[in-house]
């Protein structure tokens, strides 16, 4: 007899597995970034069908297997429901189901920090799904991919010279430099000898230095000031830094990543 299990979960994609039945793969608050079969869900009245969506999150019991897990049941906690009504919050989501699915499997998660990590997707979409505006899901995906790095242990040191080891300053009139080739930022004093990165004012470090020092939920003190544009510049740019991480890049934004940066 099969052993069972429970356990929360938030759906990132599905394919089929055959003409009845689809793999879901999805991230559980218990197990991380794990994929499980869905049997039947192609059919009419198939009872799982519409919980195997794309960003849902359920509560499962599932059955042992030897390759995969089966899902016996499932009951929906939060369907998210307004992301897929929308082209930008359907999009932004993807991307983050895509960063986690590249960068949460247990060649880079060792530290089974599952827990963290699912409620961080989850108050993402819960965010996103509400969200007003397209700067207002920019800004949540922001702050997803800066606390995701932080999990994971490849958080950004937004305050620190790498060259001479010390604090950079926080004159707002001034501007400092992230190399790519050290993954790193450098004060305006280091930058002159690096040639691989990017000049960034020191509005945009702090700013960026906030998020990733304050919780996910709640507001920093610049959220009500940045614009669009900033916006999507700082998303492009953590993109580009998280992207020369790992061995798979990002694909959802690359037309904007070449028209943008």
């Amino acid at each position: 007899m099969k052993k069972s299990f429970m356990t929360e979960a938030i759906n990132l994609k599905n394919y089929p597995l055959n003409d009845n039945d689809s793999i879901v793969v999805m991230f559980s608050k218990t197990k991380g970034l794990m994929r499980a079969v869905a049997k039947g869900v192609k059919k009419p009245k198939s009872k799982l069908g519409a919980r195997v969506q794309m960003f849902i999150a359920n509560e499962l019991m599932l059955l042992e297997g030897k390759n995969l897990d089966t899902i016996a049941q499932a009951q929906s906690l939060n369907t998210f429901s307004k992301i897929r009504g929308d082209l930008d919050k359907l999009s932004y989501s993807m991307y983050i189901a895509e960063l986690v699915n590249n960068f949460c499997s247990n060649d880079y998660n060792k530290d089974e920090n599952y827990k963290e990590i699912y409620d961080l997707i989850f108050s993402a979409y819960e965010k996103i799904a509400v969200a007003n505006t397209k700067e207002e899901i920019l800004l949540i995906t922001l702050k997803f991919q800066i606390k995701l790095m932080n999990f994971l242990g490849w958080g950004l040191d937004f305050d620190y010279c790498s060259k001479c080891q010390k604090d950079i300053e926080d004159d707002i009139n001034q501007s400092c430099f992230y190399s790519f080739s050290l993954n790193s930022f450098l004060c305006a004093n280091c930058s002159s000898q690096s040639v691989n990165g990017v000049k960034i004012h020191n509005k945009i470090r702090l700013f960026l230095s906030e998020i990733s020092k304050t919780d996910f939920n709640q507001k920093t003190k610049y959220d009500d000031l940045v614009n669009f544009a900033v916006l999507e510049k700082c998303f492009l740019f953590i993109k580009k830094y998280i992207d020369s991480l790992g061995s798979k890049k990002t694909k959802i934004f690359e037309v904007l990543e070449k028209t943008t940066v």
